[in-house]
C-alpha cells in the first residue's frame, strides 16, 4: 500500500483532534432566584382576630307555651319598652283550653253544692237513726272531695288563662330588637328564642377563638379593637372567656369591653381585635414560598455570600400562616435564604443576584446568568 494512503487517515484523525481542543467547555448552569435575608421578627407576637359588636346585656326571648306565629309587630333595630307586644301566637287552641277549664270549674262547683246538701239530709236521718255512722261518715268524706276538687278546677283555670295571655310575647325591659328568629306561619316551641333585645348602653367585640390560640389570647397584655368601616381603634378589656368550647365550631367564645365607645360603635358592626402577647421572645420568619416540603420535613436553601452557591439545608417551623411561617431552628439571622424558584435548585448550584444587599426580611431579586446575560433575566 502507497505511503500517501497511509498518511490520510492519520491526518484526518489529527485534525479531528485539534477541533475538539478549540471548541468552548460546556457553561455551568445559572438559576435567577429570589432571596431574603433573615432576620428576627419581635411583631410576631400580634394576633388578629375577626369579631362583631354587641351589647354587654342581651335578652333572649320566646313563648312559653307552643303554638303557629301568626303576627309579628316589631322589626329588627326597633326601640321597644318593657310589656310592648312584640309576637302572638294563634290563640285557637288555647282558647279551646281555657273553655273546657270553665266548664270543669262549673262541674266541679254543682257536685260540691250537691254534695253540701246531702250531707245536711243525712245528718237528719243519722238523729233518727235511719243510717249508721259509718254511711254519715262516707257522706262527709265525700263533701271534702268535692271542695277540694273545686280548688283543683279553679288553680286550672288559672293556668289555662295565663297560657292564653302567653300567646302574646312581650318585652322583659327597655331595648332595641337586635335580631328575629320567627316569622307568622312558623311553628315554635315553648322556650324557643324567637327575638333577642339588646340593652342600650355598653358595648363589647365578641370574638370565637382557636383551642391552639386560647393561651395566648388569655395571657395578652393588651387588646384593641378596629372597626372595619373606618379604621377607627378603641382600646378594649377582656371581660369574659368561655370555660368551655362550642360543641359545633370548637372554640371559645371571648367577650371584649370597648369602655371608650362612641356613637360610631353600632351593633352588628364586623371589626378586629388586635391581641399583643405578653413577654414574647423575638422569633425568625420567612416567606412561605422559600419552604420546601418533602415527605413531611421542612428545607430551605442557604446562599453562601461569597461563591454564589446555594445549599439545601432542613429546618423546624414553629407556626404557618397564609403568607409566611416561623422558623424555630435551622437557619440564623442574617443568613440568606432563596424565597422563589427553590424547586428548581440543587446542592452547589451557583446564583447571582441583583440586589447583593437585602434588608432582613425583605426579598430581593436575584438572577444569573453569564456575563453577557442581560440585567432582565426571566422568572425561575
Amino acid at each position: 500500500m502507497p505511503k500517501r494512503t497511509l498518511l490520510i487517515p492519520l491526518l484526518l484523525a489529527s485534525l479531528a483532534l485539534t477541533a475538539c481542543k478549540d471548541r468552548p467547555a460546556v457553561e455551568e448552569e445559572i438559576r435567577p432566584v429570589r432571596t431574603t435575608v433573615v432576620g428576627e421578627d419581635a411583631v410576631a407576637a400580634t394576633q388578629r382576630f375577626a369579631a362583631d359588636i354587641r351589647a354587654r346585656h342581651e335578652s333572649p326571648q320566646g313563648f312559653r307555651v307552643a303554638g303557629k306565629v301568626t303576627e309579628r309587630l316589631v322589626d329588627p333595630g326597633a326601640m321597644v319598652r318593657a310589656g310592648q307586644p312584640l309576637l302572638r301566637l294563634d290563640p285557637a287552641d288555647l282558647g279551646l283550653e281555657l273553655t273546657a277549664r270553665q266548664a270543669q270549674l262549673a262541674a266541679a262547683e254543682s257536685d260540691y253544692r250537691q254534695q253540701e246538701t246531702d250531707l245536711a239530709r243525712y245528718q237528719g236521718l243519722l238523729a233518727q237513726h235511719f243510717i249508721s255512722q259509718a254511711e254519715f261518715d262516707r257522706r262527709a268524706s265525700g263533701v271534702v272531695v268535692a271542695r277540694e276538687k273545686v280548688k283543683q278546677a279553679r288553680a286550672d283555670l288559672a293556668v289555662s288563662q295565663n297560657r292564653r295571655a302567653y300567646a302574646t310575647l312581650t318585652a322583659e325591659r327597655d331595648g332595641v330588637v337586635s335580631r328575629i328568629d320567627a316569622e307568622p306561619g312558623q311553628v315554635v316551641q315553648a322556650g324557643q328564642t324567637v327575638v333577642t333585645l339588646a340593652v342600650p348602653g355598653e358595648r363589647e367585640a365578641v370574638v370565637n377563638v382557636p383551642e391552639a390560640r386560647l393561651a395566648a389570647f388569655r395571657t395578652a397584655s393588651a387588646y384593641s379593637v378596629q372597626l372595619w368601616n373606618d379604621g377607627r381603634r378603641y382600646p378594649a378589656t377582656l371581660r369574659e372567656l368561655a370555660p368551655v368550647a362550642d360543641p359545633v365550631s370548637r372554640t371559645y367564645q371571648a367577650r371584649l369591653s370597648i369602655p371608650a365607645a362612641d356613637d360610631a360603635v353600632k351593633l352588628g358592626m364586623s371589626a378586629t381585635v388586635f391581641v399583643t402577647g405578653r413577654d414574647q421572645p423575638a422569633q425568625m420568619r420567612l416567606p412561605l414560598t422559600a419552604v420546601l416540603d418533602e415527605q413531611g420535613r421542612h428545607a430551605v436553601w442557604v446562599l453562601d455570600g461569597k461563591t454564589l452557591r446555594v445549599k439545601k439545608r432542613t429546618v423546624t417551623l414553629a407556626g404557618i400562616d397564609s403568607q409566611t411561617v416561623i422558623v424555630a431552628s435551622g437557619v440564623r439571622a442574617g443568613e440568606t435564604v432563596v424565597t422563589a424558584g427553590v424547586h428548581l435548585l440543587r446542592d452547589g448550584m451557583r446564583v447571582r443576584r441583583l440586589d447583593p444587599s437585602p434588608r432582613p426580611g425583605k426579598p430581593a431579586l436575584a438572577q444569573v446568568g453569564n456575563d453577557k446575560a442581560p440585567a432582565s433575566g426571566g422568572q425561575p
